[in-house]
């Protein structure tokens, strides 16, 4: 009986290395990748002189997207068009773990709103659907100004990323993501999906709502699924460097 008490440890133990090597190697690979796909999209900026400052400076990517990348608002830089989704790679959920969750899975997610209104919600271009889980009680997902995506206060570095769809497909888009406002946070990432949902996960379901497939591992959406997915493109993107300079990268 002992023995194969031992075998069962030992099989046991080589699934959970095979499982750790596996989740390191396709972390690895994801970071990888999103760090590629940045350079590239930052190698095709051309520097816009008459748009920079001292503390922001733009680069320009040509190209014939209708939306912009980002709107102004009282002179300051707001991240995204309707639709768009906002990502972050650093996690701030505790100074401990913040470096393990921004490995593995990636920080925050959002999705940009357009003037939109219902019996429960009233919108505008400046607002986005977020679920932190680091609100107070169930964590509802709500409505949030995402004027601080544009600042350094939180994210030293922020992706905005694209779908290709109609005006339609924006729309239920938009209206799908408002549907899920209320929603508690889902602090399993896997169970109860249904009824709970978490950052990257309202994005998910919003675009599963005009056959986009954000998640095509099946398995819980990390922001790096959102990046390096086939169907997501950068629009935008920004990083504050040491002196505390925002460099902005965008089609226009």
């Amino acid at each position: 009986m002992r023995k194969y008490i031992i075998i069962a440890l030992i099989l046991l133990r080589s699934i959970l290395i095979f499982i750790a090597i596996g989740a390191v190697t396709t972390a690895t690979v994801k970071n990888i990748y999103k760090v590629a796909l940045v350079e590239q999209f930052k190698n095709k900026g051309v520097y816009q002189e008459e748009l920079s400052t001292e503390k922001v400076k733009f680069y320009k990517i040509d190209s014939n997207e209708e939306l912009p990348a980002y709107i102004k608002s009282y002179n300051q830089i707001i991240p995204g068009a309707p639709g768009d989704i906002l990502v972050s790679r650093e996690a701030i959920v505790h100074p401990v773990v913040n470096g393990f969750i921004s490995f593995f899975a990636g920080g925050h997610a959002a999705i940009c709103l357009d003037e939109y209104t219902d019996f429960d919600i009233n919108a505008t271009l400046a607002d986005s659907i977020e679920a932190t889980g680091l609100e107070p009680g169930d964590n509802l997902s709500k409505v949030f100004n995402r004027a601080y995506w544009g600042n350094n206060s939180v994210y030293d570095e922020v992706i905005g990323l694209r779908v290709k769809m109609t005006e339609d497909e924006r729309k239920e888009v938009i209206s799908a993501g408002c549907g899920l406002i209320g929603d508690p946070y889902n602090f399993s990432f896997i169970f109860d999906l249904k009824n709970k949902s978490y950052c990257s996960d309202i994005v998910s379901k919003a675009y599963s709502k005009i056959g986009v497939n954000l998640n095509k591992d099946e398995f819980s959406t990390s922001i790096y699924d959102l990046i390096i997915s086939s169907d997501t493109y950068i629009s935008y993107y920004h990083i504050f460097d040491s002196n505390g300079v925002q460099h902005i990268y965008y089609l226009g």
